[in-house]
């Protein structure tokens, strides 16, 4: 997931996307947003940079490259972002490449440091499956059921009408908030592709395939299953024979056993505003939708490769001229008529000028984020990895990527995003915590006197008013509960869901002893102020 917030989708759109982060994220974001409730306090911890010698010639005279690191270099700073490698890419490779700060490990970050890029793993899926489209192992109008008789997302009826198309354009009904629970799984217990989307039978549909829009990495997860059905062979072993040693990217991460052969280092989470190198889990069948890596030659490998129009550095076509017209056309919904913003694989525009005619995808991971903006009419490209993210902070740690694009496409960088939304809410929920403890034990402390409340109104009132409160965080956990499991939580907000954890659970000692002390007056028949009443 990961892959995905975002002013919509990550997580992430309907018509137009706006800019944001990993879209697979954006119903994540809400959800967590909006039960996490509200207080800001912004911290801000410089970091040190160590930069790479440019390659290659000075810009254009529109956007310097020095005003492309200054700002980059600025929104490491604003965001408390550990490391970071960026590269401006022409067809041939890097035109200009930077790489500042360290990584999860402590070492310094060079253009040779893995990361994960998020659901910029999209854009490489669909090269893949068009790459089965133009063999004729696979068309775009097949049904899905007919390559994989296990899927069944909706009902037999539904699944029966779903595409190939369906799932690359996002359009197969598959609502992101039900979905995700089969994505982001990180151990040896977890089951293959084909066995996970098994578990899709029972989510409602939100419509007729092709009639409504919605980003869910779910779609790619399907996609993953269906190249393994048809290839017979395992998604990432496919994926690095047809389409990244083709393009380039001979050192990428697919699965476990890739990145720890490249050593991958943990990304960073925010614990309570600090960074922290936590994040280590990838799932080792999540390359079609999230969990494919590399460092930044690999990346700006795959940014050269689409510039050439699928075509490897010595000319030969991976992609025909008219599988990459398809990748880049925008879908429309029918019977609406309404555009998605989205094409095979990658979003179409939906930017204010002059990212009109970008042809993009932002993508993030637990503790990893990345972007890839390919601009057609200045025939170049813009990647950005980056060691941090969290659904909370995603559209501030995002803006890096928004805004350098603006910067190389001759413009201005639009206003930046902050990360008021996480820590609004983690510092929320912490001091919720912190005063249902507190009140935990005041009321622990009046179960040592005889009497607490002089009327039965005012019993009735304040055990009232102290289970309600005690019980907003529990409800608040409940809500979590039903779009994200207590894993993907953890993985993805882990300080803002400990904070509520431990808000639930001492506003359950808080509704227990208050109940408590009721049921003691009640049978006590306390009726009258006594001598040892302690007035609230």
């Amino acid at each position: 997931m990961p892959t995905p917030f975002p002013r919509p989708p990550f997580h992430l759109r309907p018509t137009p996307p706006p800019p944001s982060g990993p879209k697979p994220l954006h119903l994540r974001t809400t959800a967590v947003g909006v039960t996490l409730l509200l207080l800001a306090l912004l911290t801000a911890i410089p970091q040190t940079a160590a930069a790479q010698p440019a390659q290659a010639d000075r810009p254009a005279a529109h956007a310097t490259y020095d005003e492309l690191d200054n700002f980059v270099r600025t929104r490491m700073t604003a965001t408390n972002t550990p490391g970071l490698s960026y590269a401006v890419v022409g067809p041939d490779g890097p035109l200009h490449q930077r790489s500042w700060g360290t990584d999860g490990n402590g070492r310094r970050v060079t253009a040779k440091t893995p990361f994960l890029w998020g659901s910029v793993a999209k854009p490489a899926t669909a090269t893949a499956v068009m790459t089965l489209i133009q063999s004729g192992r696979l068309r775009l109008d097949d049904r899905v059921v007919d390559h994989l008789p296990s899927f069944r997302f909706g009902g037999t009826k539904h699944a029966s009408q779903v595409t190939v198309r369906h799932l690359l354009n996002q359009t197969a009904g598959l609502p992101e908030a039900k979905t995700s629970k089969i994505t982001d799984c990180f151990g040896t217990h977890c089951p293959d592709p084909a066995r996970r989307i098994a578990d899709l039978k029972g989510i409602k549909p939100l419509g007729p395939p092709g009639a409504r829009y919605q980003y869910a990495s779910a779609n790619y997860l399907v996609l993953t299953a269906l190249v393994e059905a048809v290839t017979e062979r395992p998604y990432a072993q496919y994926l690095r024979r047809a389409v990244l040693q083709p393009a380039g990217m001979k050192d990428a991460v697919t699965d476990a056993a890739s990145a720890r052969e490249r050593a991958l280092p943990p990304g960073h989470q925010l614990l309570w505003g600090i960074p922290a190198a936590i994040a280590d889990g990838i799932d080792d069948d999540g390359a079609g939708y999230g969990y494919l890596g590399g460092d930044l030659h690999d990346l700006a490998a795959f940014a050269s490769f689409q510039l050439r129009a699928g075509k490897t550095t010595d000319g030969k076509a991976v992609l025909t001229p008219e599988s990459v017209r398809l990748m880049r056309e925008e879908g429309t919904l029918r019977p609406s008529g309404n555009r998605t913003g989205y094409g095979l694989g990658w979003r179409i525009g939906g930017l204010d000028a002059p990212l009109g005619k970008a042809i993009w995808h932002t993508g993030a991971t637990p503790g990893y984020s990345a972007m890839l903006f390919l601009l057609p009419e200045q025939n170049t490209a813009l990647v950005v990895q980056q060691n941090l993210h969290g659904i909370l902070h995603d559209p501030a740690v995002m803006e890096v990527g928004f805004g350098a694009a603006r910067i190389l496409a001759g413009s201005e960088p639009a206003e930046a995003a902050t990360a008021l939304p996480y820590h609004t809410a983690v510092w929320t929920t912490t001091g919720s915590a912190l005063l249902l403890l507190a009140a935990t034990i005041r009321s622990l402390a009046l179960l040592r006197r005889q009497r607490v409340y002089s009327s039965r109104t005012r019993l009735a009132v304040m055990t009232t008013a102290w289970c309600a409160a005690g019980a907003l965080p529990g409800i608040a956990l409940f809500a979590l509960a039903r779009s994200m499991s207590a894993r993907q939580l953890l993985n993805w907000v882990p300080d803002s869901f400990l904070a509520l954890c431990a808000a639930a659970t001492a506003g359950a000692l808080t509704v227990f002893v208050r109940l408590t002390l009721a049921l003691r007056d009640i049978v006590r028949g306390r009726a009258e102020r006594g001598p040892d009443a302690i007035a609230e």
